[in-house]
């Protein structure tokens, strides 16, 4: 005879109903499980051509931060390091690897920034080892790589990953891979911004011995730092186009090239000059190579 009423009825209808309860949440996080495995297989493998985060990223991170904030340049403000490196963590993970925006990077280039005087901008491009001896010698100049931000990322690689929080230490993807890769992005933003802030004369050293000529469209100066200058705020802008020592010479103030720079300049109403080898630049080159014949008249 079926059970209606009473004590034991009662005591039957919830062992049935939290049975009910247990068995459906069991299945729920067993089809749980089995979404996340399955969504997991469908992710593509992250295996990128290019290497992957720098190891030690974060010690190194919060190392340079410090080291510029006390020791390198004090005006740069007592920055948050941590903060910095938590929003560079945000930045790229859980997101696809290849469709990084500045949006990603604009709250770190904000708290990591701090006025740039006016005229100390230098700009430059394919002229990495010598633009750098010449801020160093000079001491009167900077280069983005001379930032805050610039001082901490030069050299440093990082990537994350689509579907997880954490960095990709095996590999990241390569600018041959997809164009809006985390460090091209990261670039390019810390780019756009240190061209905003330029004022009064700013610099640009340039390789007149490149086989793409001193101006090259795809370059972050021409692309990025030349549309982002800003005419209320600069009075001229002064072109140095450096030959490597011995040669070759292939491009100069009278090419084409340079002429199409000076125009748009121009055309910005921004002021302009250009100097071929630049004496001061060409004489820190011979420093190096006294025995070359375009630096023998130096050791005379």
């Amino acid at each position: 005879m079926a059970c209606q009423t009473g004590l034991v009825c009662t005591q039957n209808r919830r062992m049935i109903a939290v049975g009910s309860t247990v068995i459906f949440l069991i299945g729920v996080a067993v089809l749980a499980f089995l979404l996340v495995k399955n969504h997991h297989k469908s992710m593509p493998p992250e295996n990128w051509h290019g290497n992957g985060t720098t190891e030690n990223l974060y010690e190194i991170f919060l190392g340079r931060c410090y080291e510029y904030i006390t020791m390198i340049n004090p005006a740069a403000g007592n920055k948050d390091c941590r903060k910095m490196l938590q929003m560079l963590e945000t930045s790229v993970m859980n997101k696809n690897q290849c469709d990084i925006t500045a949006a990603d990077y604009q709250k770190l280039i904000e708290v990591s920034s701090y006025p740039i005087p006016c005229n100390r901008s230098l700009f430059w491009s394919k002229t990495s080892d010598l633009v750098h001896r010449y801020v160093n010698a000079a001491q009167n100049v900077i280069t983005l790589e001379d930032t805050l931000l610039g001082y901490i990322a030069n050299g440093l690689l990082w990537c994350g990953k689509s579907y997880t929080s954490e960095l990709n230490y095996q590999s990241c993807p390569s600018k041959n891979e997809c164009e809006n890769n985390p460090l091209s992005v990261f670039w390019k933003t810390a780019s756009e911004h240190f061209a905003k802030q330029a004022c009064g004369v700013v610099q640009v050293m340039l390789n007149g011995s490149t086989d793409t000529g001193a101006i090259q469209p795809e370059s972050i100066f021409w692309s990025v730092e030349v549309p982002n200058l800003d005419p209320l705020k600069i009075t001229k802008v002064q072109i140095w186009i450096m030959d490597n020592i011995d040669g070759p010479d292939r491009d100069s103030c009278s090419s084409p090239n340079t002429a199409e720079l000076l125009n748009t300049l121009k055309e910005r109403n921004i002021s302009s000059s250009c100097a071929d080898n630049y004496w001061p630049v060409h004489i820190l080159q011979c420093v190096r190579f006294s025995d070359v014949r375009d630096c023998k008249f130096h050791t005379r």
